[in-house]
């Protein structure tokens, strides 16, 4: 929770605009709302003051003055004309109509799932558009909470909606998997059969994906060939994994790694089964397993993500850190708890 003194410190932006072009007018206003900025005059924009607003104001009259326009900055302790209370208000209200509309979203998201998972009418399909909805949603909690510089109490609200969305969906799409896997549940599967296939995800690949692609190649498939496909394509004599109704997918808590551990047998190796633990945390970001090596890994990915555009060389890139942590998992021997859930799982499954 953000912590602001008694005695605020606070940074104006006053700017004028060229006539034209007149989009320019559009593009600055979006950055100010971006921003969380909010207007105490006519061209003059405040936020509270710190080393990032003062930064990012800074960019933002570079930019004006660049495209023609004129802009300067102000650091005050009060701002004539508005008291401090007032101007606190000021963003509380623009955020609260944030979160308000984000919660409006998200309630009439919950009411139209729960409706069809309780009426087992809800395929795995449609709980993939589902969950990408929540995703975009989610990501919009966390720009406004970004931008949330006084603590807005609708914030909580708005987090409480989304985690009760989470908990209805991770419920339905746990008991519908669970239905349509129950004939094979127990079935563990042979490498030898699965050698030079065709392996078929979405494309755009993440950390579920990725490591997914690297067990393959690791420990499954000697020979595999990699396709990377959108929701309305097919590939024929393919087997798909981390899409939805595919061979192998998320199942009941488990992501998709976790499952093709399970059922190939390998959740008996202590470095598979510690690094899974890392990839369910950081692809379900439900904590589940408390792994301290979720932030390193989760900004390695997005790290590659924005280096390597092309998917196949995505995964080719992506190997030697899976190699890594694999190699470091499987030697750490202060992993103990996770031996304990290795060795209930492996009981479990006997």
């Amino acid at each position: 929770m953000k912590k602001w003194s008694a005695q605020k410190e606070w940074i104006m932006l006053v700017h004028h605009l060229p006539a034209r072009p007149t989009k320019l007018r559009v593009r600055i206003w979006r950055r100010l709302q971006a921003l969380g900025a909010v207007p105490i005059k006519n061209s003059v924009y405040v936020l509270p003051f710190n080393e990032k607003t003062n930064e990012d104001f800074q960019w933002l009259k570079q930019e004006i003055e660049s495209a023609g326009g004129e802009a300067s900055l102000f650091r005050a302790g009060s701002i004539e004309g508005a008291t401090d209370l007032e101007i606190v208000a000021l963003f509380q209200k623009e955020r609260a109509e944030e979160f308000s509309k984000l919660i409006s979203e998200s309630d009439g998201l919950l009411g139209a799932a729960r409706q069809q998972i309780r009426g087992n009418s809800l395929s795995l399909a449609k709980f993939g558009q589902y969950e990408a909805e929540l995703n975009r949603l989610q990501n919009e909690l966390e720009r406004i909470l970004s931008i949330d510089f006084f603590d807005t109490p609708m914030s909580k609200k708005a987090r409480t909606s989304l985690e009760r969305l989470r908990t209805e969906f991770r419920t339905g799409r746990a008991n519908k998997a669970d239905a349509l896997n129950d004939r094979s549940s127990s079935a563990e599967l042979n490498v030898s059969d699965y050698q030079n296939r065709r392996w078929v995800t979405r494309k755009n690949p993440h950390i579920d994906r990725l490591a997914s692609g690297w067990l393959i190649r690791r420990f499954i498939d000697k020979r595999p060939r990699f396709f990377f496909i959108s929701d309305d394509e097919r590939i024929g004599n393919a087997l798909a994994f981390d899409m939805h109704e595919g061979e192998f997918t998320h199942r009941g808590e488990d992501c998709t790694f976790e499952t093709m551990i399970k059922r190939f047998g390998l959740n008996t190796d202590p470095g598979l089964v510690r690094l899974a633990e890392v990839v369910h945390d950081l692809d379900l970001k439900d904590n589940k397993f408390k792994r301290s090596e979720v932030g390193g890994l989760g900004a390695m990915i997005q790290g590659l993500s924005a280096i390597y555009t092309n998917d196949m060389e995505r995964l080719k890139q992506s190997m030697p850190v899976f190699d890594a942590l694999y190699e470091f998992f499987r030697n750490d021997p202060l992993n103990s708890q996770s031996d304990t859930n290795m060795k209930k799982q492996t009981r479990k499954n006997k």
